[in-house]
């Protein structure tokens, strides 16, 4: 049971009256006569009121304590987390010539919060169009009056070649999230043009353009909650060039890449890429007739708005090891931003020579990380180095300790730390400042750019996310009981579990930890009662959604390890991974009470479902996500189906699980054992009524074989009057 905080002097107002009239009517029994309105009871009234402030501020003491007994306990206020995002800075529609790069530090503002671009951006009048061969099936093609043999005889195939029918599809960008799953050939093909005022001019900005980092800004799927991550690299995206060759023949030129910070599109970023020094291999890939476009390895046709004299090149974008590659965001001259200020050469104070020195920056909620600060010693500036304690250090190390919340530079005593020397201007040299839920903004809320040429051109397409405000008194309160428990120490089972729960970089909804478990070069080489060996299988936040696990990104389970590897024990072997995720189906067939809300009855079925088998609360049957390793049951999962609002009866249910590429149906008694890194991912549900046999989820079935003839790409063109 907590322990009351006491109330220093609990009177209030009208109590410090009472008691200076009673003292009154003692000491000066001639004045108590007098009648209401007298300036001696404004002299009481005042002095009750100066009364009142200064207690107020003696029972605010014990809030100055718990800041104190915080501190002691090492578990500070955390500060505000920025908001981050990316946008995009080009030129005008009118500017021909490419001007000089834009450095990191620009400020981007707007719905009252401020931005700061982390890296350079060269800005292009570049326009950027996504464009897919999204594939025909034979139901498709029927629908249009076609044949394969059509198609085969209007391009005039060889033997041995069938026509793999498609129609171009153009992404509405950023409202329409990017997806593979339905290409032909698995691969984005981005058309890069200029507008219609420069078209006159395309050459001269192919020869502009050649040499430079281009920044494409990408985003992942919103929908799609995490990505698949089985270990700390970063997904490899192949950014190539499509060059036309001497023979017509479509060429693909790999590009550098400089610099990825979207770590393959896990994360919004930019990738930064660097293009041939010859303009010459900029094509605009046009075809005379438009009924050739796309054919073969030829880019797909773009809408009649797009002339073929506005594109200055092609690029194609795929990833061999996630060829469906869901995106959310795509678009040319990106760049990082960051939701707080920048602060450059800043003189803050001057050495006094005295022990714990204390200097106030101008701002407070500062990134630490980012905060550069000199000391001016013998005509030079000499960089002094931020720690985290200053005891333990020598009396001529140049350190200090930063309040990021409050602002505050202490310096050492002479003893642990260097005192600033007297006289000694102390100066820095950049930081950023600021953060919190305020930084969260909505597409197009950024609109100023400053530090900066004003012929640019600024567009936020993209939401900025991530931004927390800072921990108050209270909520570090709250953390006390937890921190006493583990006393910031990774040893018991409970104590991994606790501190990933409570990491404040990088939000954590689950964590199973996995005794001895030691992961080889490929989840099967695993191996089970290894000394020494903690594995924590992590989860984000995530809601129920079909098809899209809540999946850990790359970034989350290195900022997990970082945080971890600081508090475990030595001889602790740590890995920190996600769980192996096993596609699973389920088809059910029900009895309704009520025909007038079948529908509404198949859907709660629906929800019922995925909502048992979700990793994450209300999963599983004790509401705290499906547990690890626990084998998917039909009989189980008939009784949750038969407990949803409207059913009657469930008939009939089976469940499906995928393995090497097929769907293999469960007989009703045979449970989907899962391994003890392993949950089940719910990537199709099929609710219908009536009964017999429930067959596959549509569109889960694999496509038929082409019989090993070579397939070719070929548009179909409809016909519009």
């Amino acid at each position: 049971m907590p322990l009351p905080v006491p109330n220093l002097d609990d009177r209030r107002f009208e109590d410090l009256v009472a008691e200076a009239r009673a003292r009154l009517a003692t000491h000066l029994p001639e004045l108590t006569q007098l009648a209401p309105g007298d300036p001696v009871h404004n002299f009481i009234d005042l002095f009750a009121w100066l009364t009142e402030t200064i207690l107020y501020r003696a029972n605010l003491i014990p809030e100055r304590q718990r800041r104190v007994f915080l501190n002691l306990l090492q578990i500070p206020v955390r500060p505000a987390q920025p908001a981050v995002g990316v946008a995009c800075v080009g030129t005008g529609p009118r500017s021909v010539r490419i001007p000089p790069a834009v450095p990191a530090g620009v400020q981007l503002t707007g719905a009252g919060q401020t931005f700061t671009t982390v890296g350079e951006v060269q800005p292009t009048p570049l326009e950027l169009s996504v464009a897919i061969k999204q594939t025909l099936g034979a139901e498709d093609l029927q629908a249009l009056g076609l044949t394969l043999d059509d198609l085969h005889e209007q391009y005039a195939l060889a033997r041995g070649e069938i026509p793999a029918p498609f129609q171009p599809h153009v992404f509405d960008v950023p409202r329409e999230p990017l997806s593979l799953a339905r290409s032909l050939d698995k691969v984005y093909y981005l058309a890069f043009s200029v507008p219609r005022t420069l078209v006159a001019n395309i050459d001269e900005i192919r020869a502009g353009l050649a040499g430079i980092v281009l920044n494409i800004a990408i985003a992942p799927d919103d929908a799609d909650t995490g990505e698949s991550v089985s270990d700390l690299r970063a997904r490899a995206l192949d950014w190539t060039l499509m060059v036309q060759g001497q023979e017509g023949e479509i060429l693909s030129l790999p590009l550098e890449v400089v610099h990825d910070s979207s770590l393959g599109g896990r994360r919004a970023g930019v990738a930064r890429l660097r293009l041939p020094p010859n303009p010459a291999l900029f094509q605009g890939l046009t075809r005379e007739d438009p009924m050739f476009a796309g054919l073969g390895e030829l880019p797909p046709e773009l809408p009649t708005q797009m002339a073929a004299n506005r594109i200055v090149f092609w690029l194609r974008l795929g990833c061999a090891e996630e060829p469906d590659l869901p995106l959310g965001y795509l678009d040319a001259n990106g760049v990082d931003i960051v939701g707080q200020g920048l602060k450059r050469d800043l003189m803050v104070g001057i050495g006094n020579g005295r022990p714990d020195q204390v200097v106030v920056l101008p701002d407070t909620q500062i990134d630490a990380g980012t905060l550069e600060l000199t000391v001016a010693e013998e005509g030079a500036w000499v960089p002094w180095q931020r720690v985290d304690f200053l005891a333990g250090r020598g009396p001529e190390d140049r350190v200090f300790r930063l309040d990021a919340v409050a602002g505050h530079v202490h310096f050492g005593n002479g003893q642990n730390g260097k005192r600033p020397p007297e006289g000694h201007r102390i100066r820095v040299a950049a930081y950023r400042f600021g953060g919190g839920r305020g930084g969260n903004l909505p597409p197009g809320s950024l609109t100023e750019l400053t530090g900066a040429s004003s012929r640019l051109v600024l567009r936020q397409d993209w939401p900025t996310r991530g931004g927390v405000d800072a921990e108050t008194v209270e909520q570090a309160e709250q953390r006390i009981p937890q921190f006493l428990t583990h006393r910031n120490r990774a040893v018991t089972r409970d104590d991994f579990r606790l501190l990933t729960l409570a990491n404040p970089i990088n939000p954590v909804a689950r964590c199973e930890v996995l005794e001895g478990f030691l992961p080889g070069a490929s989840i099967r080489a695993a191996r089970e009662g290894v000394p020494g060996v903690v594995s924590l299988v992590v989860l984000p936040p995530g809601e129920p959604v079909l098809d899209a696990a809540p999946r850990p990104t790359q970034g989350l389970l290195k900022d997990v390890f970082n945080y971890l590897r600081q508090r475990i024990l030595i001889g602790t072997e740590l890995y920190v991974l996600s769980p192996e995720f096993v596609p699973v189906a389920v088809s059910v067939k029900i009895s309704v009470h009520d025909v007038q809300t079948e529908q509404q009855t198949l859907r709660a079925v629906r929800e019922v479902l995925m909502h048992y088998l979700w990793a994450l609360a209300p999963g599983g049957a004790q509401g705290e996500g499906w547990p690890l390793g626990t084998a998917v049951r039909g009989r189980e999962l008939l009784t949750q189906a038969a407990r949803a609002p409207g059913v009657r009866e469930v008939n009939a249910l089976a469940v499906f699980v995928r393995s090497d590429g097929h769907w293999r149906r469960l007989e009703f008694d045979e449970p989907l054992d899962l391994a003890a890194y392993q949950l089940p991912e719910l990537v199709g549900i099929g609710v219908g009524s009536g009964t017999g046999t429930p067959e596959l989820p549509e569109g889960l079935a694999p496509a038929p074989g082409d019989g090993g003839a070579r397939p070719v790409p070929a548009p179909v063109i409809p016909d519009v009057c």
